[in-house]
């Protein structure tokens, strides 16, 4: 008899388990969903990096462009600049595209069509632009998350974080 019980025991932490794991994948499901882009996947692109020697090859996919600054426009509620770094006559002018919008988030993508390496990086600026206004939500720009600190400035949530 008590080997039936720990068989029964056995199977009622096999179920636990695997409804734990199923409501892990369900989570991580969902969560792509919110976040996700609606355009087909890409493989992600490195940063653009100044090279000291210039190369000849051209790369004409769009790559991901360095956020260093975000700014609230203080007449639309709904925009905020964003300072990226980009190589100086290198590149075409980056693009915005804010694809998905949450009630604590907004996910914004920042590319460019990079045509020429060995160029030094400049400070430019973009708007980007919600459905809803913005009041204080984090923002993924190219998946790093953007908080509002204590002084009411967006910064980067995981380098304040870290320093």
């Amino acid at each position: 008899m008590k080997a039936s019980g720990s068989a029964w025991f056995g199977y009622g932490i096999a179920v636990v388990v695997t409804f734990l794991v199923g409501m892990l994948a369900f989570t991580v499901f969902v969560l792509s969903k919110v976040f996700g882009s609606s355009a087909p996947e890409e493989k992600p692109a490195p940063e653009p990096q100044a090279v000291s020697s210039p190369s000849t090859s051209v790369d004409r996919r769009p790559v991901a462009v360095g956020v260093m600054e975000v700014q609230v426009v203080k007449g639309n509620p709904q925009q905020v600049v964003l300072i990226v770094a980009t190589p100086t006559g290198c590149a075409q002018e980056p693009q915005v595209v804010t694809y998905a919008e949450g009630a604590g988030a907004i996910a914004v993508r920042v590319t460019q069509r990079v045509y020429r390496s060995g160029c030094h990086l400049k400070t430019d600026s973009v708007l980007a632009t919600a459905k809803a206004p913005i009041a204080g939500r984090t923002l993924l720009l190219n998946g790093v998350p953007w908080t509002v600190g204590a002084d009411g400035e967006y910064e980067q949530a995981l380098r304040t974080a870290t320093s």
